[in-house]
């Protein structure tokens, strides 16, 4: 089963670099600024959302785990803040840039 997951998050009192190494953390496990369409061209995310589709045995488990990672990657990094995190199994998205 394909989930797509998608994160935002708030960074309290962080830095630019802050932000960068989240994003490059989140980009390793799974979770990316960028979005490519299977059928379509890529879209960028708003800033401080991040997206990525997961395999797993049901919607539940891919959010606890990808949730825990999350977590895992901000007390790695020192990062204070919040995060939202959405897991569907049965999805559709679209992006403009206007």
């Amino acid at each position: 089963m394909s989930t797509l997951v998608f994160c935002v998050f708030d960074l309290a009192h962080a830095t630019r670099e802050d932000y960068l190494y989240a994003y490059m953390d989140l980009a390793d496990a799974g979770l990316r600024q960028t979005v490519s369409s299977e059928n379509g061209p890529s879209f960028k995310l708003p800033a401080s959302a991040v997206m990525g589709t997961f395999d797993g045995r049901s919607v539940e488990d891919i959010r606890t785990t990808v949730s825990k990672k999350v977590q895992g990657i901000f007390k790695s990094r020192g990062l204070k803040g919040t995060f939202f995190l959405v897991a569907s199994g049965d999805w559709a998205c679209a992006g403009e840039a206007t």
